[in-house]
């Protein structure tokens, strides 16, 4: 590439340099690496709240989720000083209505009228920066008091007898009913969900299934097993099975599946079953939604520790969509930085199809991007920067419809770039800086008419930048930075080269 010592004009992208501050770029050469200690790399990274600020001062809003939401989560019963166990009502009774009896007179059968509590709204605990409340809770424990055969009680009135009466039958009304209590012999048992505990296990078992795969639960100490686990055994809320659930069920799998004890912040509490420990947890977990706040100031979010018995929109580093939305409680953001994430990305993470906003920087996770990650219907942003991420970039991630940003730069990503991405249309920010692609740059990528910044440096591409591509520049194409070894002309096409 030529280069006359050009000073590229970038607007709205901040650009930090390692080595030091100023307007040109350093030339990287050498060995690659997240460490750069032989030589000087520089960084392209664009702030994403100044991104998406833009972004809504052009289009006037964020777009607005057309999936189909989920329906709306039902609060659950939390009582954190222990695990949840079945209870027995004390000495409940039973209300049996009898009648006095005349000589001669034949008794109708008594019947029993059972006393049920009437349930009520539990709401969610914890300290959550936006209250949640909701009608017609399911987790809630009710007592229903056991039916009593009357027929076993003194069964002589009302018989009719061969022997004379001495009373003679008289017309007289009969008398009111006297109300008897009669302590039941053996009290019910009441359970949460109105369900046994092995029909509740047996219904959350059965839709994790239907989430992940079976063997995974079945292994000992796989993240779905440990968080299913939790989830049954452990999780003071005490949820109920249904569709909302499963949301809760995919971040404990994404929290045992990044190593999420080993977080630096908002790891889960020690004890599930002591407030002490749940208390302690939270207030060590400070961690929110930073950049995406601003752009989703009304998303429901805390900072509470994961796997706290409290919504999981109010752990530290999620939001979920307000609760006047058609999406309401449905995850909308997860976003983390430099908190240590390690581990793998579970391919179950694809069931939150209200998913606008990923954001994994700066951690140490590993492996691939699952395959599964290409069906989120409604993803706008994609960041896993700056981890130990390898494999190529699955074919699926080209079909995201809405995406405007896929930030994947400083991992160990390898192949080529498939001519697919030119049909992501709606991109307006890739980079893929310092990881190991090779071939050509595709020529399609000059169809995507809103791209602002493109980062190709610090890979092995050969050839030259295509024409199309090119002819984004200067606008809407802010920001074109390339391997050296590519053939680009600076400034007119590249705005520099590394």
């Amino acid at each position: 590439a030529t280069s006359e010592n050009p000073t590229p004009p970038y607007v709205a992208v901040t650009v930090v340099i390692f080595a030091a501050f100023g307007a040109n770029y350093v030339t990287a050469t050498g060995v690659r690496g997240r460490n750069h200690q032989n030589h000087q790399v520089r960084e392209l990274e664009a702030e994403d709240i100044m991104f998406w600020t833009r972004v809504m001062e052009e289009t006037g809003s964020i777009p607005p989720v057309t999936t189909k939401p989920t329906k709306r989560p039902t609060v659950m019963t939390f009582k954190p000083t222990s695990k949840p166990v079945a209870t027995s009502t004390s000495n409940p009774t039973v209300m049996v209505t009898t009648t006095s009896p005349t000589a001669g007179a034949t008794s109708e059968n008594p019947t029993t009228s059972r006393v049920t509590a009437n349930p009520t709204a539990i709401a969610i605990t914890g300290s959550p920066s936006a209250s949640i409340t909701t009608a017609n809770p399911t987790a809630i424990t009710t007592t229903e008091s056991p039916t009593v055969d009357v027929s076993t009680i003194s069964p002589t009135a009302g018989a009719t007898s061969s022997v004379p009466s001495p009373i003679p039958t008289t017309t007289s009304p009969t008398p009111k009913p006297t109300p008897v209590f009669i302590a039941p012999t053996t009290p019910a048992p009441t359970f949460p969900c109105n369900l046994t505990p092995e029909e509740r296990a047996r219904n959350i078992t059965e839709l994790a299934q239907d989430v992940s795969n079976p063997a995974d639960i079945a292994t000992p100490g796989s993240p779905q097993q440990r968080a299913l686990d939790w989830i049954i055994n452990e999780d003071a809320m005490v949820a109920c099975p249904s569709d909302m659930l499963i949301q809760r069920y995919v971040l404990a799998v994404f929290y045992y599946s990044t190593d999420g004890d080993n977080w630096k912040i908002c790891n889960a509490p020690d004890d599930f079953g002591s407030t002490e420990a749940i208390e302690s947890a939270n207030q060590a977990c400070n961690l929110t939604t930073t950049n995406a706040t601003a752009i989703f100031p009304d998303d429901i979010r805390g900072t509470n520790a994961w796997l706290s018995p409290d919504s999981e929109c109010l752990w530290g580093g999620v939001s979920c969509y307000p609760e006047d939305s058609p999406s309401a409680f449905n995850v909308n953001v997860i976003e983390f930085e430099d908190n240590d994430i390690g581990g793998t990305l579970p391919f179950e993470m694809q069931e939150l199809t209200n998913l606008r906003f990923f954001a994994l920087e700066r951690g140490g996770i590993s492996g691939p991007i699952p395959e599964e990650f290409g069906n989120f219907p409604s993803l706008l942003l994609m960041d896993f920067d700056f981890n130990n991420l390898s494999g190529t970039i699955p074919d699926s991630i080209w079909t995201l419809p809405r995406i405007r940003q896929l930030d994947l730069n400083d991992n160990a990503l390898a192949g080529t770039l498939a001519t697919a991405i030119g049909n992501l249309e709606q991109l307006r920010f890739f980079q893929i800086d310092n990881n190991n692609f090779e071939g050509t740059i595709p020529s399609e990528i000059g169809n995507m008419s809103n791209m602002g910044l493109l980062g190709f440096s610090g890979n092995l591409f050969t050839g030259s930048v295509p024409s199309e591509i090119c002819g984004l520049r200067p606008s809407p194409l802010r920001t074109l930075v390339v391997d050296c070894t590519v053939e680009c002309s600076i400034p007119d096409c590249c705005t520099d080269c590394a």
